[in-house]
């Protein structure tokens, strides 16, 4: 008996606190499982994954400035004249124009009496009296104007595929993760990770529904089909960061076009001489299952807490 009591008085002052032999003590509850008895468990204390996220922001606004201060600039590309090559969404670095000016190298530019609107486009040729001729990658023509010396912003110093796009969403993403940071404090404890797993899915969701850049093409030209009446063949670019299929109303269908590449299909004309081409995202199975895990991380990261048992666990009790 004597030692039956000396082993409760150490559980007890070890669990609760109080003597086993006080019978106006609450019983004794205990947690099995997964955690040995006594061993406490301290709960995270939230909003270190927003820090790491302004900090993440505030790194990638400091590069734009930067590159700003020592006389270059950084432009998105708009449009798929310069597919496949620095597609449409590609981030491009500009420096100041220095040197002699070579063919083949990407320039960006005013074209004559258009100072609203920009290019980038290479140098196709140079002309005797210094005239500059230019021509996008992807157009089967040398652009309509000659430029000189004078028109061009910069030269292209590197140009990165699809980073563009984080360029443009930079704003939203800054407002973004500067209301997380402040937020986070208002929120209770036991609801950090999920408030913290909202915000991370807000703010990939958001930039994605705004500037839409995973399924998107541009038709680039349009001729009649020789061998079909009334069909037409019709050459699109893939401008989206996934790939896609295209089917031509009642036409031809071309699978699994990878981003930057370029597609063609026939379809016959309507009664008003129109023809649609409807996009779809197309990819093989494995394509599919990277996509799934990357859609499932959020389910997977409650779950994971969930089986822990510390989803909602308040700091202020951690063996509650």
């Amino acid at each position: 008996m004597v030692g039956d009591d000396h082993v409760s008085l150490r559980v007890g002052a070890a669990v609760t606190g109080v003597s086993a032999l006080d019978s106006s003590a609450p019983p004794m509850t205990h947690r099995y499982g997964r955690e040995q008895l006594g061993t406490p468990r301290v709960a995270p204390k939230g909003g270190n994954l927003a820090s790491v996220m302004l900090a993440a922001v505030a790194i990638a606004v400091a590069l734009v400035l930067g590159w700003n201060l020592t006389g270059g600039s950084l432009q998105v590309m708009e449009t798929p004249s310069m597919c496949p090559s620095v597609c449409v969404g590609s981030l491009v670095a500009e420096v100041p124009l220095s040197g002699p000016i070579h063919v083949g190298e990407l320039v960006t530019f005013h074209p004559p009496h258009t100072d609203g609107e920009t290019y980038t486009h290479e140098v196709a040729r140079m002309l005797p009296d210094g005239r500059i001729r230019t021509r996008g990658a992807g157009n089967l023509h040398d652009d309509p104007w000659l430029i000189t010396r004078s028109d061009i912003v910069g030269e292209v110093a590197f140009s990165v595929w699809s980073i563009g796009w984080l360029l443009k969403a930079l704003p939203l993403l800054a407002v973004g993760v500067l209301i997380w940071v402040m937020t986070t404090p208002l929120i209770a404890m036991r609801s950090r990770r999920a408030w913290d797993r909202i915000w991370m899915t807000a703010l990939a969701v958001v930039p994605l529904w705004m500037l839409q850049p995973l399924v998107r093409a541009t038709v680039i030209s349009t001729a009649a089909d020789p061998h079909r009446h009334r069909w037409q063949r019709i050459t699109v670019v893939n401008t989206g960061l996934l790939p896609s299929s295209f089917q031509a109303a009642r036409g031809d269908v071309t699978s699994h076009v990878g981003p930057t590449l370029v597609a063609r299909t026939s379809g016959p004309v309507d009664a008003h001489g129109a023809i649609w081409v409807t996009q779809s995202v197309s990819m093989y199975w494995w394509g599919w299952v990277g996509v799934s895990c990357v859609v499932m991380l959020p389910l997977v990261g409650f779950a994971w807490h969930v089986w822990r048992n510390d989803e909602t666990m308040d700091q202020a009790h951690p063996c509650d």
